[in-house]
């Protein structure tokens, strides 16, 4: 026999989870002590719900083993929800296991319409969180234990991936079970009906679709990763040889250097890549959804001219009413490519001689970086922080960053190279990611350096894992952009409402705290940078430095994201959006042209 809550530990162990991310609690009890009983699983006790799942996400991306947080009821459960967002929008497999108030006990079983609450600090969980998760279910029957177990790790990892939930009641936890009597989930008639693989029809469309293109470029999402297809991409692009750019999710695909690599995609992407997407005849788009940050505002005007290729596992997100597809593939990422490189070294193709010259070439006379950065004599630069930040990187190291301008201007700006990871909150953008994110990131893999690049906001919002940090003695390194508070919102206000601010820094209602004290208080090293220079001499520092570090870097109050695609204000005051390829700071109209025939 065996206890129910020491089946559950055990199982999470046995496929290859070494680690659990906790906030205890007395819903929760038996999974608490069953985790202190097991002599071979870890754990990271967070300080805060939210932590712990965004942790979990993180050693998932870079583990490839399965994240798993486990919480307590009611406010536990509920703490958790952001995180579970996150990963439900990004396609990360995690798991969160929360404790709940004895069956007989909790609003599930109660069969009582509109009831609000029944066990002690209760919350009916699973009709809140099963429309952001893959599989929720309140476990009542101890014997199907595994079946609950198998069925949701199986769903967590296939298709296009996603969290899961269970539900686990006291006395299901604490329940003692006959392991030689358990029935599992099969998941055969699941795996037949989901092969996710594109056809021999396809295919052959695809290639002549390929065939018959001069100007083709591919975008190049998170879904490669996903699949495990990284090595295969490569080498499809390698025989190609067309422009590849990167969705947002797909910033660590290939490195900078690639030499099929022309930029990011996007509204806060790069011009010469939009510029590409904007004058090509064909777009091949292998593992993202679209979203509407890589595709603009204007869905009529993104690529124009193109016959536009998706392949993606989710139908869903390509019903969306936005840009026309051409021909849409649902495959997984990897059976894709495999399937279309053997295709493809059987074809021949009439590629423009020069396209992908002329891409990288535009690359070349629009950087992100500009040499003018570095003369500033005041506070320093976002773009030339991350610029110099990247330079001292190396191959192993795993950026994670936050929302707002820190996840901006570092996706724009670094120069990812080969091994290296870019980890951000991809589609919530959630403020407070990146303390958690680097948590679960170190531990995922085997305490490797991290970097964590934060804004003076974001820092705030889960601040209380710096104690988590300095606990484990982790090796992460805190680059706090300091801009007096909110720097997105405040442009975004200026832009619309000009002087009508509110919430964005001191001045209207927003303070932050002194975070020299801050790193006091929790024992971390702490050093600041207030200009170019001292930022130079730094970085070395703070990188070679032992355990964990806060770096402060006073930057202006008034960065602007350079380029950016940017709404218009007519004559009348009406705003209009632009197209991604119609960036400001907005170029001639010559110039524009000029572009247009280099392309041609």
């Amino acid at each position: 026999m065996i206890r129910v809550a020491d089946l559950v530990i055990s199982y999470i162990y046995s496929i290859g989870t070494e680690y659990i991310f906790t906030v205890t609690g007395g819903s929760a009890m038996f999974l608490n002590d069953a985790i202190a009983l097991n002599e071979k699983i870890k754990y990271i006790c967070n300080q805060h719900e939210q932590a712990s799942v965004m942790a979990a996400d993180t050693y998932s991306r870079i583990s490839g083993n399965l994240g798993v947080a486990v919480v307590t009821s009611g406010p536990g459960a509920t703490n958790t929800l952001t995180g579970v967002v996150g990963a439900w929008q990004d396609s990360i497999p995690l798991m969160v296991i929360s404790g709940q108030s004895k069956r007989l006990q909790t609003v599930f079983n109660s069969n009582i319409i509109g009831l609000r609450q029944f066990g002690f600090l209760e919350v009916n969980i699973i009709p809140i969180i099963e429309s952001v998760t893959k599989y929720s279910s309140f476990v009542n029957n101890p014997n199907k234990i595994l079946y609950h177990l198998e069925k949701a790790v199986f769903l967590a990892k296939s298709g296009r991936p996603g969290p899961v939930w269970l539900d686990i009641p006291l006395d299901v936890q604490g329940a003692l079970i006959d392991e030689r009597k358990l029935i599992g989930f099969d998941s055969s008639k699941l795996e037949r009906t989901n092969q996710n693989k594109p056809t021999r029809t396809e295919i052959s469309t695809v290639i002549k679709l390929l065939k018959s293109s001069r100007k083709p470029v591919i975008i190049a999402g998170g879904g490669i990763r996903l699949s495990g297809a990284i090595d295969d991409f490569k080498k499809l692009i390698s025989f190609l040889k067309i422009p590849v750019v990167l969705s947002t999710m797909g910033g660590d695909i290939i490195e900078d250097s690639n030499p099929f690599f022309v930029g990011k995609a996007g509204m806060r992407g790069e011009r010469a890549a939009n510029m590409a997407i904007q004058n090509s005849d064909l777009i091949l788009c292998i593992g993202t959804r679209l979203g509407i940050p890589i595709i603009g505002y204007k869905f009529d005007k993104f690529a124009p001219d193109a016959k536009k290729i998706v392949i993606d596992i989710d139908k869903a997100e390509h019903e969306k009413k936005t840009i026309k597809i051409d021909q849409l593939v649902l495959s997984d990422a990897k059976n894709f490519i495999q399937a279309l490189f053997s295709a493809a070294k059987k074809t021949r193709f009439n590629f423009k001689d020069d396209w992908l010259e002329k891409c990288k070439e535009l690359r070349n006379k629009y950087p992100v970086y500009l040499n003018q950065y570095s003369k500033s004599k005041g506070p320093v630069n976002m773009y030339f922080a991350v610029d110099r930040i990247s330079r001292n990187l190396g191959f192993d190291d795993i950026i994670v960053t936050d929302a707002g301008y820190s996840y901006y201007i570092v996706r724009q700006a670094i120069k990812i190279k080969n091994g290296q990871r870019l980890l951000i909150p991809g589609a919530t953008g959630a403020m407070g990611f990146s303390i958690p994110a680097s948590i679960g990131a170190c531990i995922g893999s085997n305490l490797n350096r991290v970097i964590c690049i934060t804004g003076d906001g974001s820092l705030q919002i889960n601040i209380q894992e710096l104690q988590t940090i300095r606990h484990h003695r982790l090796p992460i390194k805190i680059f706090v952009i300091s801009n007096k508070g909110y720097v997105s919102i405040r442009n975004t206000q200026q832009i619309y409402f000009g002087n009508r601010l509110i919430g964005e820094s001191k001045k209207t209602g927003l303070s932050l705290p002194d975070i020299s004290k801050i790193a006091y208080t929790y024992g971390i090293k702490y050093c600041e940078a207030k200009n170019n220079d001292e930022l130079i001499k730094i970085i070395p520092k703070v990188l070679n430095s032992k355990g964990s570090v806060i770096c402060e870097i006073a930057c202006l109050t008034n960065q602007n994201i350079i380029p950016t695609v940017s709404s218009k204000r007519l004559a009348d005051g009406t705003m209009v959006s632009a197209a991604i390829d119609d960036m400001y700071p907005f170029l001639s109209k010559k110039e524009i042209a000029k572009i247009k025939t280099d392309l041609s």
